[in-house]
């Protein structure tokens, strides 16, 4: 089995974003804000697309160390200028509040309205897919151009067992969860009613759940 060469693995690395900002690019559009549920979902996508422009941006920088990329890439920069003028903003939501929420005892003293307020980051649904088609242009530019390293680049990572569509079945289906989730809470709300805390359940409902419990 070959091992990834450094250019390969970081191409690879840009495969990886690129076929993850390809869904943004492509199916935000269709996402709708006609309901509370859809806005949250978008907001997701959202959050999800910061997140996926750091890993570019990093994966892009070590892309230029190689000489030959740096040459296309020369060209194609201005492609991707929005994402370095608001890379800024880009880091810290990610690291304050996207991928690492308020850790290390931050205390939520710099807000996510601090940060887009600090850099006027635009906030509207339709950039953020504008950014991740930036990703998705250059992403295409690279393939095509260095499409023998993309290649081998792939035909090694599946050699290692990726992209193996591998399977691994928890032994219940979506429809199931439902039912899951009430065989682990009955027995929780009945000790949590116990000890005082507070539970959705009348009492009448938990002396069933109880006497549930024991015939079981």
């Amino acid at each position: 089995m070959s091992e990834l060469e450094k250019f390969e693995s970081d191409i690879l690395r840009l495969l990886t974003i690129w076929g993850r900002l390809m869904i943004v690019y492509t199916e935000f559009p269709k996402l709708t804000e006609a309901t509370f549920e859809g806005s949250q979902v978008r907001n997701v996508f959202r959050e999800y697309t910061v997140i996926n422009l750091v890993s570019f941006i990093k994966a892009r920088l070590d892309l230029v160390k190689h000489e030959e990329f740096k040459k296309l890439d020369d060209i194609i920069k201005p492609l991707i200028s929005p994402i370095l003028k608001y890379q800024n903003p880009i880091f810290e939501l990610r690291n304050q509040h996207l991928a690492h929420v308020q850790e290390e005892g931050r205390k939520f003293e710099v807000m996510i309205n601090d940060i887009l307020t600090k850099y006027n980051f635009p906030t509207n649904f339709g950039f953020y897919r504008y950014l991740a088609g930036l990703v998705f242009f250059y992403c295409g530019i690279v393939e095509r151009n260095f499409k023998e390293e993309w290649d081998n680049a792939l035909i090694k990572y599946k050699e290692k067992g990726g992209d193996s569509g591998l399977i691994i079945s928890s032994g219940f289906d979506m429809k199931d969860t439902d039912t899951l989730f009430g065989d682990i809470l009955k027995p929780i709300n009945v000790e949590l009613f116990d000890a005082g805390f507070i539970v959705t359940l009348t009492k009448e409902q938990i002396e069933l759940v109880r006497e549930h419990l024991k015939k079981k």
